[in-house]
């Protein structure tokens, strides 16, 4: 069994970049969603817990990583009757995926999370230098000169996952737009979970789209 810190997991570094520290508030929940859903997958296949099957993801042996966010979608993935494709497992169960990273940071004493009647939650980072350094770690991914194969995987998931579920004003159309290539590279350079993300965004935009259309 691997171990994975609260705060080397990319699921919470996703969460985490997407906080607004002066606010206090998580903005973007069905966007961070898909992102999250994303990262708990691309941390699976780092860790060798779950491989590519023909495009469809399958649970490998018995591992377990020690993450009990990471732990939760695995046993989910493993005892689904049919194999799916990551793109549909991006889109499952993103609300569910998103409370327990949530109550994981809390319970690690790096968030405090706090109920409001007819408001948003009040989620308070700890320390407040977080969500932008993260931040400012994707946008040098994004819009940096380092050769793309030289990138960690999980600083291009970081980078990519967070533009293309918009999780910042940092990463708003305009950097996306100027960087798109390099953009389309680090979302490949993430794995399978990356480009799996991007056929789920594009799904949800068209969803979207089409309600918008229809009135």
């Amino acid at each position: 069994m691997q171990r994975v810190g609260v705060m080397d997991s990319l699921p919470a570094r996703l969460f985490l970049l997407a906080c607004e520290v002066e606010k206090e508030q998580l903005k973007w929940g069905d966007q961070l969603g898909y992102a999250i859903r994303a990262g708990t997958l691309a941390e699976l296949a780092a860790r060798g817990c779950v491989a590519d099957d023909k495009g469809r993801v399958r649970a490998v042996g018995g591992h377990r990583t020690g993450d009990p966010v990471l732990d939760g979608a695995l046993r989910v993935i493993a005892e689904h009757p049919r194999a799916r494709r990551w793109h549909t497992w991006v889109q499952r169960e993103r609300r569910q995926t998103c409370l327990a990273v949530e109550e994981q940071l809390a319970a690690a004493g790096v968030i405090r999370v706090e109920s409001r009647p007819l408001r948003r939650k009040r989620i308070t980072v700890r320390d407040r230098s977080v969500p932008g350094a993260l931040r400012a770690e994707a946008v040098a991914t994004l819009t940096g000169g380092e050769p793309v194969a030289r990138v960690e995987p999980s600083r291009a998931a970081l980078a990519s996952f967070a533009a293309l579920a918009r999780l910042c004003p940092e990463l708003g159309w305009r950097v996306r737009h100027q960087n798109r290539r390099r953009l389309k590279e680090l979302t490949a350079r993430a794995g399978v979970a990356g480009p799996a993300l991007k056929k789920a965004m594009d799904a949800r935009a068209a969803a979207n789209n089409a309600g918008a259309a229809g009135g």
